[in-house]
């Protein structure tokens, strides 16, 4: 019984992680601001950087996205209780923490058409670690990747969201092989970077979105009263 009457606090949030996906995901939006930026060489990052079309939108974006992912780390925490679960949401929450620090401190510059900005941005590793936006880039992307491993591993062992679970791992193996070709083509110069920091941010988006998905379904009106009909009376 307490399962059931911890449903009608979950509704409200449904909103909030949705914009805030929205917000995780809005790199399409540069070719609706007319962006010059490449999307296949460009940081997504790059779209926040002063001076660029709108960059502020961009800025807005991380921070309903910090906001997004703290609300579904909470939900997800109490959604199905594992130590799993509360694990994978740590990590989310660490990774929403991240989303609002880029907001707060956005790049400096573009390393894709600045020259300068580009040496800085190819310096040694422990150089670049030095700044805030890089290293809550790293941290941001390692602690979703890790969310969701763990929350794959705690569904897969559910008989009711195995097949998530089961998509759940398989979108953070994608995710981390994605990460490894990312840092190969920074450090090559190879100018695709971008498009797979693309792919990989998309990847991460729907699969949340399907968890968030999946969350509303069962804790839906109709299904709290097919689960409160099935109680004796």
């Amino acid at each position: 019984m307490t399962y059931i009457r911890f449903h009608p606090a979950l509704r409200p949030w449904t909103a909030a992680v949705v914009i805030g996906l929205i917000g995780y995901c809005d790199f399409p939006l540069q070719w609706v601001v007319g962006s010059t930026l490449s999307p296949t060489r460009s940081y997504i990052s790059e779209l926040a950087v002063a001076g660029q079309p709108y960059h502020q939108v961009f800025r807005i974006g991380d921070l309903a996205a910090g906001m997004g992912l703290a609300t579904l780390a909470g939900v997800l925490a109490i959604w199905r209780p594992s130590s799993r679960m509360r694990f994978g949401s740590a990590a989310l929450a660490v990774g929403a923490a991240t989303s609002i620090v880029d907001a707060l401190s956005p790049m400096s510059c573009a390393p894709s058409v600045d020259p300068r900005c580009w040496a800085a941005d190819h310096a040694s590793v422990w150089t670049q670690l030095s700044q805030l936006h890089t290293l809550s880039g790293v941290v941001g992307f390692t602690a979703v990747l890790i969310a969701m491993a763990s929350y794959g591993a705690a569904l897969g062992s559910r008989p009711d969201t195995r097949h998530l679970g089961l998509v759940a791992l398989a979108c953070a193996a994608i995710g981390s092989l994605l990460g490894g070709i990312e840092i190969v083509t920074a450090l090559a110069d190879t100018g695709w970077t971008g498009l797979f920091e693309r792919i990989h941010v998309a990847v991460i988006g729907t699969f949340l979105l399907m968890l968030t998905y999946a969350v509303a379904r069962t804790t839906s009106p109709a299904t709290r009263r097919s689960v409160v009909s099935s109680f004796p009376r």
